[in-house]
């Protein structure tokens, strides 16, 4: 998987208003000083793209992708994880009862 990618494709074209991005699997691997999550908006979400275009495996095992928050207009998109299993999921940033939690699948 890549996660720039999987996040363009579950904006469905929406304007990205801010990214953060924490650890990447369970190792940092970001020179984030100590270990503060990179916040990224407005014309520096480009950036952010630079940080999360590479490819990973998704499957059970150890994660490989960063942990982090996507805010659109209409979602917040986060990263799930199951068994080292990982993916993206976009949710309503709004309430909305026909996105529950159980409704929602991951990868």
């Amino acid at each position: 998987m890549n996660a720039k990618k999987e996040l363009l494709e579950l904006t469905e074209g929406e304007e990205i208003l801010a990214i953060s991005i924490g650890s990447k699997g369970y190792d940092w691997g970001l020179d984030v000083g100590e270990r503060q999550p990179l916040y990224f908006s407005g014309g520096k979400v480009v950036d952010a793209f630079k940080l999360l275009d590479f490819e990973f495996d998704e499957g059970y095992g150890g994660e490989e992708g960063h942990s982090l928050y996507v805010w659109t207009k209409t979602k917040v998109i986060v990263k799930g994880t199951y068994d080292g299993a990982e993916w993206y999921e976009a949710i309503p940033r709004n309430p909305d009862k026909n996105k529950s939690p159980q409704s929602i699948g991951g990868g």
